[in-house]
Order: structure tokens, then C-alpha cells, then sequence
């Protein structure tokens, strides 16, 4: 249990020379090898135990059974599992010997708005301290093709495919073992299973040396539309640990705070910032006055409701709607996407890697349907790309565009229509909403407001690193 990896080994050879020792000598050089098959049956009590038993019967009678026999007592073999210290063992090697400033807890880091919230703490960080030093461990055995996109300061480790071969809670006790050993200052989670269930059964012992700061974005919804989540599955139990939670907008702090009975004051709103260049003609939409076509672009997933983009694509058959974005719908779900399909107005593009590379002067509008948000990133580039937008007022959408430019209700199929056909007929319409996004980005999406509330969180950009390096040490020593 000490700090130094030397010292932990040297004793656990020593145990481990003993523990076979005592395993020669009660059963023989292969009673270990014949213990661990699950075919070969127990071997018997030794004859010179059963004797001192019978023994020290007189003195104590409860130690043997009524009668002569001594059948219940059965050989127990003392349960070893290598594999979890193993790859410990591993990570160990993959994190290195120098002090992390930070750690970030991370299921991949692919395409995604949450990715690219990761990628901007990362660089916020290294851009308010040059010798800081971030950790990031991807927890979800996938790949990480954005982790080339990690600033030089930080190191990738893929914890999920080094811990392939435990089960979660292995991984669970695994990544434990990591952070505590590492005493990093600061600790920051970003949807990761692992991360959260360590922190709901450990998070007193890593809060001995480390600040633990969480990022949710938004709920989850089940097939009946209940709340699900890490905030209902954790946030209740796990938020005395916690010094913040990060949300990137300002409806789902209150549905928690109301719902799950959090103390407001946990919560702070850091909305992500837009990192692209923004456009000259700010005053003036992409869309050519002759544009007859409609740009959908995201995950086909369940959230973003392909079943609403169908219906709406449906009551317009005179639109086209290009739809980009990769299909992860199966089963029941997948019929949406075979209505898609069936429909002469509609073409599935597949994946995309820029919205820039996609939206073009032929389209009037960009269509946004979902069930549930955060603040999707995506209408950052959207705007930026001088297309106007008709979205409902879901999440943290309300926070990005105006009142007037929004469908109230998320499933109101006419609403959409509706808007579309005002967008489609006037060019000063769209003019005026791009005009307004724009003007948005500019006042609340700067990387400088961004830095900033960062800044305001306690010890968050410049964590104590001399305090880090001294407890590292001083655990070395014990």
C-alpha cells in the first residue's frame, strides 16, 4: 500500500515467496496447480493437522464437529487475481514518473460537441500556465482519433483499452489505485462511467489531495422520456465531493437544482466558445435568393429525432433536404431512418468532417431537430457559416438564439414547416436571423469569456503544482 512502486514490489515478491512455500509444504509442488483446476477435486486435510486438531480438542471441544468425522472442514485456496495489478502495472508505464497539474477523465475523444469542450479546457489550461501538465485518460474502450488534436503539454493514455480485460468494477478499483497514487491537484470528469462510479465509491479518499471538478451537459431520456443520466444515476450522491459542476448552460443547472434537490451554488455556467473565424458579411445569409434546399446535420441517432426531420421532409416534398451525419440507429429506431430513405426529397450524404465543407448558397435554412440538449457547438459553425437557423427551444439552445427565431415546441412538425416556408419566401428574414446569430457568437462565444470563467473557478487553471510535487514526494518517503 506505500507510494513507492519499488518498495510495493519487493514486499509483494516476499509475501508471494512464503504463500508458495506454505503451499509446498501442506499439499505438495503441484497442490497450488492442482487447487486452481476446476476439475481436479479438493485435496484432503493433511493427517498431522487433523491430529493436532483432535489434540487440542481437549482444551477447546468447539474446534472439532459432534461426532469422529471432520468433514466440514473443505480446503479453501486463497483467491489471487494478477490481472488487474498487471495492468496497472501498465498505466504506470504509460503516465511516466512526472507530476500531472491536471487529469481529465474522458470517455474517447472523437467528433462531438463534447469533444470539443475537452480540446478547449485542454488548451485553456496550457495557454494560463505554460508548466502545466495534463493527464488525459480515455476510459471507454474506443478509438481517439481527436487526441491528436491535444495540446503538446498533454498525454493520452488509453486507459479503456489497457483495462479491456477487467470487468468495471476491476476498473473501477484500477483507476482508483492511478489517481490516488498520482495526487494530482486537480481532477476534472467528463462523462466517464468509470470516473463517476470511482468518485461515488471513493471520493473521500481522492479528495484528500485533489480538487474534483465534473462537466454535465444535459439529461438523457429512456424510451418512456424519463430522465436518465450520470446527474440522476450519480450527482445526488457524489456532489459533497465535487468543488463544482460545469454545465455549458443555464437550463439543466435549474431542472437538477428543482429535481434532484442540488445546491444551486455547485453549478456554474461556462458556455463553450466558438472557435473559428468569424465572417465579414455578418449582415448577409449564405443563401442565394433561388436556394430551394434544406441542410440536417448530426448524429442519426434516437436524440436528434430522424422521425420529426421525416414527418417535416414529408409536408415539403417540393424542399430538398440534405442530410448529413453517421447512422447509429438499429431495431425498432432504424424504421425512422427507412422512412428517410423512402423519401424521393431527402439524400443521406453520410459523415461529415466540417460544416463549412457542406453548407453551400443552395440551401435557405439549416434544420435542427432534437428531443434534448446541451448547447450544441454545431450552430456555432452554422452561424458562422451565414446560415440561418430553425431549431426548437430545447436546452441550452434558448441561450444561443433569440426567442423570435425559434419553434416552441421541440415536436411540433407544422411549427417547423411553418418557419422554414418564412425563411424559404424572404431574404430579409433570413438576412436579419443570420445577422442575430452572429452578433450572438460575437457577444457571448469569445475564447477571452471563456478563459475567464474558467478563471473564476477556484484553483481550476493554475492548481498549486508546487503542493502536487511536495505531497508526491513526501508519499515517497513514507
Amino acid at each position: 500500500m506505500t507510494h513507492s512502486r519499488w518498495v510495493r514490489n519487493r514486499y509483494t515478491r516476499r509475501v508471494a515467496h512464503w504463500v508458495r512455500r506454505l503451499y509446498a509444504l501442506l499439499f505438495g509442488p503441484d497442490g497450488l496447480e492442482q487447487a486452481g483446476n476446476h476439475g481436479a477435486s479438493a485435496p484432503a486435510m493433511p493427517a498431522w493437522l487433523q491430529e493436532e486438531m483432535l489434540t487440542l480438542a481437549a482444551l477447546e471441544p468447539e474446534l472439532l464437529p459432534p461426532g469422529a468425522g471432520v468433514d466440514r472442514y473443505a480446503f479453501y485456496a486463497v483467491p489471487m487475481d494478477v490481472a488487474p495489478g498487471r495492468v496497472f502495472d501498465a498505466i504506470s508505464q504509460a503516465i511516466g514518473s512526472l507530476p500531472y497539474s491536471h487529469v481529465l477523465l474522458i470517455p474517447w475523444l472523437k467528433q462531438g460537441g463534447a469533444d470539443r469542450g475537452i480540446l478547449y479546457h485542454c488548451n485553456a489550461i496550457v495557454e494560463s500556465n505554460a508548466k502545466a501538465r495534463i493527464l488525459v485518460l480515455s476510459t471507454e474502450k474506443a478509438t481517439s482519433p481527436w487526441a491528436s488534436r491535444l495540446p503538446p503539454q498533454a498525454t493520452h493514455v488509453d486507459f479503456g483499452g489497457l483495462c479491456a480485460s477487467l470487468d468495471f468494477n476491476q476498473q473501477v478499483a484500477v483507476m482508483t489505485r492511478v489517481l490516488v497514487q498520482l495526487r494530482s491537484p486537480l481532477v476534472h470528469l467528463v462523462n466517464s462511467r468509470v470516473g463517476w462510479e470511482m468518485i461515488l465509491r471513493h471520493g473521500l479518499a481522492l479528495t484528500q489531495h485533489s480538487r474534483i471538478y465534473a462537466s454535465i451537459f444535459c439529461d438523457d431520456y429512456d424510451q418512456r422520456m424519463n430522465p436518465v443520466g450520470y446527474a440522476r444515476d450519480y450527482l445526488r450522491y457524489c456532489y459533497p465531493y465535487l468543488s463544482a459542476v460545469i454545465c455549458d448552460n443555464s437550463c439543466y443547472p435549474r431542472i437538477w437544482t428543482r429535481e434532484l434537490g442540488i445546491p444551486a451554488s455547485l453549478f456554474t455556467v461556462v458556455p463553450f466558445p466558438y472557435d473559428g473565424t468569424l465572417p465579414e458579411a455578418a449582415d448577409v445569409a449564405l443563401s442565394a435568393d433561388s436556394a430551394a434546399r434544406v441542410l440536417w446535420a448530426g448524429r442519426l441517432d434516437r436524440q436528434k429525432r430522424p422521425d420529426l426531420l421525416a414527418a417535416i421532409a414529408a409536408q415539403m416534398p417540393d424542399v430538398q433536404f440534405d442530410v448529413y451525419g453517421a447512422q447509429v440507429m438499429s431495431g425498432a429506431a432504424g424504421q425512422d431512418l427507412q422512412r428517410l430513405r423512402s423519401l424521393t426529397n431527402v439524400t443521406l450524404h453520410g459523415e461529415f468532417n466540417r460544416l463549412e465543407a457542406v453548407a453551400s448558397s443552395e440551401h435557405f435554412a439549416y434544420l435542427h431537430t432534437t428531443a434534448w440538449e446541451g448547447t450544441p457547438t454545431i450552430l456555432f459553425d452554422v452561424a458562422a457559416a451565414r446560415l440561418p437557423i430553425c431549431a426548437a427551444a430545447v436546452g441550452g439552445i434558448v441561450d444561443f438564439l433569440a426567442t423570435q427565431d425559434m419553434v416552441a415546441v421541440a415536436d411540433d412538425v407544422d411549427g417547423f414547416v411553418q418557419e422554414l416556408g418564412r425563411l424559404r419566401a424572404s431574404a430579409a428574414l433570413r438576412n436579419a436571423r443570420v445577422k442575430r446569430q452572429v452578433e450572438s457568437l460575437r457577444r457571448d462565444r469569445g475564447w477571452s469569456d471563456f478563459r475567464q470563467r474558467l478563471r473564476e473557478l477556484d484553483g481550476y487553471l493554475t492548481p498549486d503544482t508546487a503542493a502536487q510535487h511536495k505531497s508526491q514526494t513526501d508519499g515517497t518517503q513514507e
